[in-house]
């Protein structure tokens, strides 16, 4: 009984103080905001000297302005094996300007997301996109690509039928969509898609086709625009319907506002597709005019064709009991401008496909009707974007001698991982070998190149863009993105992010992000501006107080528009008075 009393007495003391103190624990009081890193990002070419001098004033003007740091984004970071002497050179006035001025150097390394000026030491390690079984057929000593399944009709668009041409179907025919009997191709109608009366949103010409499972297909079409103000022009290939499917190819085609007459080109495959369908127009259309007319499709052949050990070429009989080796029945499987069209680090859709010959004493016959299989590379997202294959091991060789290259010449106070934006994996068999998701080896790989920066520049910090390892953002559970295999391809991706290694947030405004990467134990710098209203700074400043960790901001601008350098970090030091 006496011990009874003791517990009820202590119990009766403990809820007094809980109600004298209000109802509840008391929280934790939020942490203070804490502006830590005041940077500024800046993309240049250090090779040349007026962009050099450009930076070093960059420097400078931020330092006056109240910054401490710039990160500065170079593709011959990337490039690093092709620099000359001088460029080294110009990067240590870059480094004395930035010690002098007591202002932090951040670079970016790593270019997972953009990695064509990285693959210049060797293109043969990107992302490849499997053929299998491919018809190739001997005519006149020569390997040539044959498909007898992919057709077009009415490719020309000269037949016409209740307002569209026949076999497509058009956006807004009548309103939009034309045939016009005087602006002419070859001496035939042309398809006039006039964006000009206030059109908005997507406009575009369409047809379904069938097409052969594992295979590689080369699109064109012929374009003339005059005063085309419209914008995300794609040649497409999608997989079912678009609000569902896959897209099978990212390539947006340069289109001017006014040109006269121009073959575009996109390439694809067709993955395990026996139809797809094929879209040409624009998803962003705001002025002007565009015609269409003379479109194609053909096999791909051997263009940008990837050769290493780990992505053979097999060429065998139609039975598949007879496999033909290269050097002795076939030569000239090797694609020269694979990563050099049409210099070192430059890819494109499409080009002049190698010439392979059949050499006198080849097996092969005249006339004779082989298989290939083999794997090609190809960008998505953006004109010059391709990325690495994650599961290939000589990447990490070169990540690791572009790491090198980095400690030596630049001596960075920071590296930046440049993580971002990937649009492409899973699909060669480098990847399917290893029987993960996307997220899955994408989660890998962060992991060994931050481990690979802090075994050779110990101490250093290292940061990431938060958006291929966010769940709000690139990599949220579900939902097709551009060529990486699987819907929601990058979920998970954030467990292979070492808890150390900073996150520069560019999610704007964004509560679930930011509170996502604190609760991981991430500290974070806001990436603000992006050459919209500085003054946004502020509301995500006030989202940034209720969360742990974030440490900075920075000045980022795609357009090297400085103009607003001042007013935004203004902006920043008037939140952090009140």
């Amino acid at each position: 009984m006496r011990n009874l009393t003791v517990v009820l007495t202590a119990l009766f003391a403990c809820i007094s103080t809980a109600l004298a103190q209000g109802a509840g624990p008391a929280k934790p009081a939020l942490p203070e905001l804490e502006i830590k890193y005041r940077w500024v990002f800046t993309m240049t070419n250090l090779a040349r000297e007026e962009a050099l001098q450009k930076t070093i004033d960059l420097v400078h003007r931020a330092k006056q302005a109240g910054y401490n740091g710039i990160f500065v984004a170079d593709s011959k970071f990337a490039k690093f094996q092709l620099q000359e002497k001088f460029y080294a050179r110009n990067v240590h006035r870059l480094r004395q300007a930035c010690t002098e001025q007591q202002v932090q150097l951040t670079v970016d390394v790593c270019p997972m997301g953009y990695a064509a000026e990285f693959l210049a030491a060797d293109p043969n390690l990107a992302e490849g996109m499997p053929v299998r079984n491919a018809a190739f057929v001997v005519q006149d000593g020569k390997l040539l690509p044959r498909d007898d399944v992919a057709r077009l009709l009415n490719g020309s668009l000269e037949q016409w039928n209740r307002g569209s041409p026949a076999g497509w179907t058009v956006d807004q025919p009548g309103k939009v969509s034309f045939k016009d009997d005087d602006v002419t191709y070859n001496g035939k109608p042309t398809l006039r898609q006039d964006h000009s009366g206030g059109t908005r949103g997507v406009v575009r010409l369409i047809q379904k086709i069938k097409v052969r499972p594992w295979h590689y297909y080369h699109i064109s079409a012929m374009a003339k625009t005059e005063n085309c103000t419209s914008g995300d022009f794609r040649i497409f290939a999608f997989s079912g319907d678009p609000s569902q499917g896959q897209a099978l190819n990212w390539q947006p085609p340069a289109i001017r506002k006014t040109m006269d007459w121009t073959r575009l080109h996109a390439a694809f495959a067709s993955a395990e597709n026996t139809e797809v369908g094929i879209y040409l127009g624009s998803y962003n259309a705001k002025g002007g005019k565009i015609w269409w007319s003379d479109v194609r499709i053909e096999p791909g052949g051997l263009v940008n064709v990837i050769r290493r050990p780990s992505l053979p070429l097999t060429v065998t009989s139609e039975d598949g009991k007879t496999v033909y080796i290269e050097g002795q029945d076939f030569s000239g499987a090797k694609d020269p401008k694979l990563g050099h069209d049409p210099n070192p680090g430059y890819f494109s859709y499409w080009h002049e496909p190698p010439t392979v010959t059949v050499p006198a004493g080849s097996r092969l016959k005249e006339g004779q009707k082989v298989l290939a299989s083999y794997h090609f590379a190809t960008l998505a997202g953006k004109s010059h974007q391709i990325n690495c294959c994650f599961s290939e091991p000589k990447v990490y060789d070169l990540i690791e001698g572009q790491i090198r290259w980095v400690k030596e010449t630049v001596e960075p106070d920071f590296y930046m991982m440049a993580h971002d934006e990937i649009r492409h994996c899973g699909w060669d068999d480098s990847c399917a070998r290893r029987k993960m998701t996307c997220g899955q080896m994408l989660a890998d790989n962060v992991k060994r190149c931050a481990e690979i920066i802090e075994r050779t520049d110990p101490g250093k910090p290292i940061l990431v863009w938060n958006d291929m390892f966010d769940p709000f953002h690139n990599a949220r559970k579900e939902g097709w993105m551009y060529l990486a295999k699987g819907s929601g391809p990058w979920y998970g991706s954030w467990e292979g992010l070492p808890g150390r290694v900073l996150v520069a947030n560019w999610h704007n405004n964004n509560a679930d992000s930011l509170r996502f990467f604190a609760e991981r134990g991430h500290r974070q710098i806001l990436a603000g501006y992006y050459d919209a209203d500085p003054r946004r700074i502020i509301e995500w400043l006030k989202m940034a107080a209720k969360v742990r960790g974030v440490c900075g901001v920075m000045y980022t601008t795609w357009l090297n528009d400085y103009s607003k350098l001042d007013v935004f970090l203004q902006h920043v030091k008037e939140f952090e008075g009140r």
